[in-house]
């Protein structure tokens, strides 16, 4: 019973009607509060994409982050992904949409919850096995200098076991440099690195944000790096590494070294971007 709740808990229920119905709603939203968004190298993706399970690993400045990247990716003719979000997020009203438009939830931590751990394991292992895109980011949370914050590794892990256990298909990890004229929480922001405490998700700040939706935002650019191709990774790391999928529950020697250097590697190509 505890492992089916913390499934319904976790667990995304993509919609297409919902997916169609935000996207017509984001293209007013962003035309009202910036003076144009533009996309640069989105061509190298769409040809490296065919043939490839694509993990999309974005830098994270704000909260319209993953809403701006699936409404492009959706608007050019790519299946919006799955998408790992803070458990915060999922708020009364605020949260079923978010669920339905390809986000499941993840708790900071769940290193003392073991059955919580397994559960979400499987859950990304599925995912694998059905061939879906999915996106978090490394960075854990939202940069507050526009500098990007020392990787978290939970998630890379956990994709590159699961790609050891599930994958039907080559893996290439996209970065994604976002960035914006004027961000949607820059006063917040700047109140926190003056020292106040950072304010939790609610509906009430939400209801209290929508003032900021007055305000002029400037212009957006993002920006697709250089895929790294996994195998071609894992390779460099350990030219045995295929040998673990003769015995994908044990955690292979190659794992955290290689881990190491798919954060760096995506952390480098943001930058460049």
């Amino acid at each position: 019973r505890r492992a089916r709740d913390y499934a319904w808990e976790i667990a995304a229920d993509l919609s297409h009607p919902v997916v169609r119905s935000v996207s017509f709603m984001l293209t007013g939203f962003w035309n009202k509060i910036y003076d144009g968004v533009t996309m640069h190298h989105f061509e190298k993706l769409r040809a490296a994409a065919p043939g490839h399970e694509i993990i999309y690993v974005p830098c994270h400045r704000s909260h319209i982050d993953y809403l701006l990247l699936s409404y492009l990716l959706y608007r050019n003719g790519f299946v919006v992904p799955h998408i790992a979000a803070g458990v915060n997020l999922n708020l009364p009203v605020i949260g079923p949409i978010l669920r339905r438009g390809g986000a499941f939830f993840l708790r900071r931590s769940f290193k003392s919850n073991a059955l919580y751990s397994t559960v979400f394991s499987e859950y990304v292992s599925q995912l694998f096995a059905r061939g879906a895109s999915m996106e978090y980011f490394i960075e854990g949370g939202r940069s507050r200098t526009g500098r990007l914050l020392q990787p978290r590794a939970g998630m890379l892990a956990m994709t590159l076991r699961s790609y050891v256990r599930e994958s039907r298909r080559p893996v290439i990890f996209q970065p994604v440099y976002i960035g914006y004229e004027k961000l949607l929480e820059g006063n917040a922001y700047i109140g926190e690195l003056s020292g106040k405490p950072k304010e939790k998700e609610s509906v009430f700040g939400l209801l209290k944000s929508i003032r900021l939706l007055r305000q002029h935002y400037g212009k957006v650019v993002v920006n697709f790096g250089e895929p790294v191709l996994l195998d071609r990774l894992l390779g460099k790391v350990d030219p045995d590494w295929r040998a673990a999928v003769a015995n994908p529950e044990e955690k292979p020697a190659w794992l955290n070294p290689a881990v190491d250097a798919l954060a760096e590697n995506i952390q480098i190509n943001i930058n460049r971007a």
